[in-house]
């Protein structure tokens, strides 16, 4: 009889947390817009006075799924694009601040399980010289235990 009373309060439970989970996307914000469109929103504007005013140069709208553009201080190294660059290896974690033509931008990359690439016009298409550069993205040390 208590394991029954106990699988009872379990599925109670259980049915009270998912019911406010499922309705997350439909809370609104502050800003009036609900939970699912301020968080794309976030991904793909970054708040200006988190990155600064100096950065010239917005995220693409895919390039969320690769990391987000944080402020230049963070930034490990700088990578100077030039025309005739292919491709530019990072860490998966890592920070990198790109310049090119008097615009700057700075990347944290996401950690990656697997490894992956991506063209750097996707992720910050109004970067001159970005387009036609592969960002090739190391497995993540984090995730793989290496």
């Amino acid at each position: 009889m208590k394991t029954k009373r106990t699988v009872a309060v379990a599925l109670v439970l259980s049915a009270v947390s998912i019911s406010s989970a499922w309705s997350t996307d439909k809370a609104k914000t502050n800003a009036g817009d609900d939970m699912a469109q301020h968080v794309q929103r976030q991904a793909v504007e970054p708040v200006a006075a988190a990155v600064g005013p100096e950065t010239a140069t917005r995220a693409g709208s895919q390039a969320a799924i690769f990391g987000g553009m944080v402020p230049a201080s963070t930034a490990s190294r700088t990578v100077a694009l030039a025309p005739e660059m292919k491709y530019v290896n990072v860490a998966s974690g890592e920070t990198v601040t790109f310049k090119s033509g008097g615009q700057e931008a700075t990347w944290k990359f996401a950690e990656s399980i697997r490894g992956t690439s991506v063209d750097l016009g996707v992720m910050l298409p109004g970067m001159p010289n970005a387009q036609g550069v592969r960002v090739h993205i190391e497995r993540s040390r984090l995730f793989t235990g290496h």
